[in-house]
């Protein structure tokens, strides 16, 4: 699972409620703030249609203000879609200045052996996302300070689990619908691995040579 921390600012409620992920709920447009429209992370918001406090504080938020939310971030198939963000805790009583994004991306990997260098001097690494019990990836960009080069060239490897922290970032050139996708890191740790004895990857599939280590005990 992927989960995300942040300052919203609510952009308009939806009409009618939304049947999503089996579940029914209320809806609502927001934005994570940014110095510019071209740069805000644009969100869906799911709050689970059950009467109850959190319920109440949703309905009542208004109209470009912001509210501290956390929940579960959700990739779209469909990468010109704004995230879905489906609502654990949300409150509205916050300073209007305030700013907090912060995210764990649980449920990622590398998508490339490539890192590439940006002309900020950060590093970038194409990871994907699968969508819950199904077979369709999300494509973004890991982006991370050059002085994680060395831990990157260490654990880099197309298809290895990775776990990130960090923060979300999107931009969309001239009004784009489809956003350049990042998650800024901030660290990420990956499981470890350990070297096949006797492998040959003309047969095993595997040309690196590793394979992530089973938890399981051997009773």
């Amino acid at each position: 699972m992927n989960f995300i921390v942040a300052t919203v600012e609510l952009r308009e409620h939806t009409a009618d409620t939304i049947n999503a992920y089996g579940l029914e709920y209320c809806g609502a447009d927001a934005v994570v703030p940014s110095g510019s429209a071209a740069g805000e992370v644009r969100l869906r918001l799911l709050c689970y249609n059950r009467e109850g406090q959190k319920l109440d504080a949703f309905k009542g938020w208004k109209s470009g203000t912001r509210a501290l939310v956390s929940g579960n971030i959700i990739f779209s198939e469909d990468s010109k879609q704004p995230l879905d963000l489906v609502v654990s805790t949300i409150e509205p009583n916050v300073p209007q200045d305030m700013y907090c994004n912060q995210v764990v991306l649980g449920n990622a990997f590398f998508g490339s052996d490539e890192i590439r260098e940006q002309k900020s001097g950060n590093l970038a690494v194409k990871i994907g996302t699968t969508l819950d019990n199904s077979d369709v990836t999300t494509w973004l960009y890991l982006e991370t300070h050059e002085s994680r080069k060395k831990k990157l060239n260490e654990r880099i490897r197309k298809g290895r689990a990775i776990c990130v922290q960090g923060f979300l970032r999107e931009y969309r050139k001239d009004n784009s619908d489809s956003p350049y996708r990042a998650i800024v890191a901030t660290d990420f740790t990956t499981r470890k691995e350990q070297r096949k004895t006797g492998s040959n990857p003309q047969t095993n599939g595997s040309a690196s040579g590793y394979a992530e280590v089973d938890p399981t005990p051997d009773y």
